[in-house]
């Protein structure tokens, strides 16, 4: 050792080297209680889910025998299909409000998951996680804020490999806020540990791997420097890495809260708040802010014997979000797991039944000697099983006799049929969900025969709905605690009608003129709910289908709608031709001239035909007079009072005519002057709240 390592292992923290050897202890602790054994069983679901199914020892025993090794992969065709259950119901997430929460926050929310979702590419993430827990029984995401891309922070959703994530050994719930600790173990460089922790903890690791003084051996991985063959010791080890150990841990300790003094509500402060600031937001909140005992999470991570990080967890919960298929009292499985003996015993019996047909198709021969005229005995011995093999006897010899072969044992044709049997029946996937139904089947058998195995792996969904209800709630706690400043962002979503897409510019937490918060996302209380959204296309597809349908049963979706929810790559173009030939467009100005030209001479029509009505009504009323007054006759005169009521009915009829066609008109054209004007307000509104929020951005720029 040179001055300059002893140096350096002179300055190493004790108390921080007793730290991480106990945080080293505790994951033996976790990693001796059963995940050892996870991690073989693993790695053997993963091989069998590849086709790598026969062990070393088996195969080679066979290749030495000269016997055949088959594998018949069913495991990859059943886990497939359970994967494309998954693929047809990605995630949808919507939050609603409860105790302060809002309808309008709550749709913002709506809108920042999707956005925080397609950030992150979460399908193909949650496709790997669920692959891993169908395959080796768990899957793992891990949700923080990464500030790689943004200074404020962006949520960052990564998956982690389940050989890498301890659980808590005592756990006996799949959610993680019941568990009292968690294990993450990584395994990196020097100069990765110099960016994330310093350079000051990589140089102490180098020193205590170079100079052999390493708590653990199994932990660290070193540079083969040789020469001659033989390994150098001392100063020629060089550490190439390391595993580092991040332990998340619930204790109990006092910390500061935000109280509503109306409804007694508790929340707790982000780590990361000072309490100068949760005193300025509690007072902008009007709350207080009070210290109470509570269950908090801590942080600590260290690579053998060095302590990089050993404080309160910057998060309310862990970070790690677990997906089990199957989870009975602390025991997590999957689906492969249970199909390892089946496919086990379709590949042996599958074999042994080749074997036995291999071994009984050149049974030998019985010969008489120099009986043959075309071959000698040894040549038969290679030839016998050839196809169209001649024999040519000696005439004086007996003709050379096939030795009968021994029968295939009975039953061991069906025990691999059992076998593959046991493979659909054990997995839930019967031949109907991988589309191998019987010629004779209808399409109405295979539909119910396939819903009836989806109950089955509709446990495995349900697990995986309750995973997704897990991840929005952490995005849902990360949002409140590390997205209080003023954020824009864009989503990109179909329009319901045209199913185009559409962009759209948000923000969260503005400021109005009147020092109001705008899509306040910090406060209040809101439940997350998730549902299975179909692919876009299976949507489109279903919504077509519908429509469809109703019109089959009579009702009136106009043409230019179904074109709309059809596939046509110009439907746009399409329904807007329709919708105008068939008048459901918006008129032009000189169409709504016209129609207003036609309307005024329908209503100056009217007026005539009432003034000619009250000339007739006139007329009559003079006429009647007039016949009275010559012949005084009652007859003559209830005549003329009936025609004259006649036309006074005919005349209000009108009237009544004339009355709604002018009111009909002018609340058109007060329709038209409203929906212009409310088009120039939205607009100008727009605009004026654009210039708001870069106003408000730039401040906050200059602020920060």
């Amino acid at each position: 050792m040179n001055q300059h390592s002893e140096d350096a292992l002179a300055r190493l923290d004790q108390d921080a080297m007793s730290k991480a050897r106990r945080n080293q202890e505790q994951f033996r602790l976790a990693y001796d209680a059963g995940h050892e054994k996870y991690v073989a069983l693993g790695r053997k679901c993963n091989d069998f889910y590849r086709g790598d199914q026969w062990n070393e020892g088996d195969r080679s025993k066979l290749d030495g025998e000269g016997r055949p090794a088959l594998t018949l992969n069913l495991v990859l065709s059943t886990v497939n299909a359970i994967l494309g259950e998954q693929m047809d119901r990605r995630m949808e997430v919507r939050y609603s409000p409860r105790k302060h929460g809002t309808g309008e926050v709550a749709f913002e929310l709506n809108q920042l998951t999707r956005y925080i979702l397609g950030l992150n590419d979460f399908e193909s993430t949650e496709d790997t996680v669920f692959a891993d827990g169908v395959i080796t029984g768990r899957g793992y995401y891990d949700l923080r804020v990464s500030y790689d891309d943004n200074l404020f922070g962006e949520v960052a959703i990564t998956h982690e490999d389940p050989v890498d994530v301890i659980p808590d050994p005592e756990a006996r719930d799949l959610d993680p806020a019941t568990w009292n600790e968690v294990f993450i173990s990584r395994w990196m460089t020097p100069d990765e540990i110099a960016v994330q922790y310093g350079e000051q903890k990589a140089e102490e690791l180098r020193v205590i791997a170079e100079n052999g003084f390493s708590g653990d051996e199994k932990d660290m991985e070193f540079h083969k420097s040789t020469f001659g063959g033989e390994d150098l010791a001392g100063d020629h080890r060089k550490l190439r890495r390391v595993r580092v150990i991040e332990r998340q841990y619930f204790t109990m300790t006092k910390a500061l809260h935000w109280v509503d003094p109306e409804m007694g509500d508790f929340r707790l402060v982000p780590a990361h708040v000072e309490p100068e600031a949760a005193e300025a937001m509690a007072e902008q909140h009007n709350l207080l802010v009070m210290e109470k005992l509570v269950r908090r999470v801590k942080m600590t991570v260290s690579a053998d014997q060095v302590l990089l990080f050993d404080d309160w967890s910057p998060y309310r919960t862990f970070t790690i979000i677990p997906f089990y298929p199957y989870f009975r009292r602390g025991k997590p499985f999957g689906v492969v797991e249970n199909l390892l003996d089946p496919q086990e015993l379709l590949n042996k019996t599958s074999s042994q039944e080749l074997h036995i047909v291999n071994t009984t198709a050149n049974s030998g021969w019985i010969v008489e000697e120099g009986s043959l005229a075309n071959m000698t005995e040894e040549e038969l011995e290679e030839r016998g099983a050839e196809t169209g093999l001649v024999l040519v006897k000696r005439k004086t010899a007996a003709a050379p006799e096939k030795i009968q072969p021994n029968s295939i044992p009975t039953g061991i044709d069906r025990i691999s049929q059992k076998a593959a049997g046991t493979i659909r029946d054990v997995s839930a996937v019967n031949t109907a969900m991988l589309g191998l139904g019987r010629a004779d089947q209808s399409g109405r058998a295979m539909e119910a025969q396939a819903s009836r195995g989806q109950v089955q792996v509709s446990v495995v969904l349900k697990n995986l709905m309750r995973c997704r209800r897990m991840i929005a709630r952490k995005i849902l706690e990360l949002v409140q605690d590390f997205y209080t400043d003023t954020r824009f962002y864009r989503v990109t979503q179909e329009d319901e009608l045209t199913g185009e897409p559409v962009q759209e510019e948000r923000f969260i937490n503005g400021m109005d003129p009147e020092g109001n918060i705008l899509n306040d996302v910090t406060t209040g209380q809101y439940v997350a709910d998730v549902a299975f959204a179909p692919v876009s296309g299976s949507a489109a597809d279903q919504q077509f289908a519908e429509a469809m349908r109703l019109r089959e049963m009579g009702v009136a979706i106009p043409d230019h709608i179904l074109v709309q929810y059809s596939q046509l790559r110009r439907r746009q173009e399409v329904a807007e031709l329709l919708k105008n030939l068939q008048g459901f467009g918006e008129p032009t100005e000189e169409e709504m001239a016209m129609q207003q030209a036609q309307s005024e001479a329908a209503m100056a029509k009217m007026q005539a035909e009432v003034q000619e009505l009250e000339a007739q009504i006139a007329q009559k009323q003079a006429a009647a007079q007039l016949s009275m007054a010559k012949a005084a006759s009652l007859e003559g005169h209830n005549e003329a009072a009936l025609e004259i009521e006649r036309l006074e009915q005919e005349k209000e009829l009108r009237l009544r005519e004339l009355s709604a066609r002018i009111a009909l008109s002018a609340q058109s054209h007060h329709n038209q002057r409203y929906l212009n004007k409310l088009r120039g307000g939205t607009s100008m509104a727009l605009e004026a709240l654009k210039s708001q929020l870069n106003t408000t951005k730039e401040k906050q720029n200059v602020r920060d």
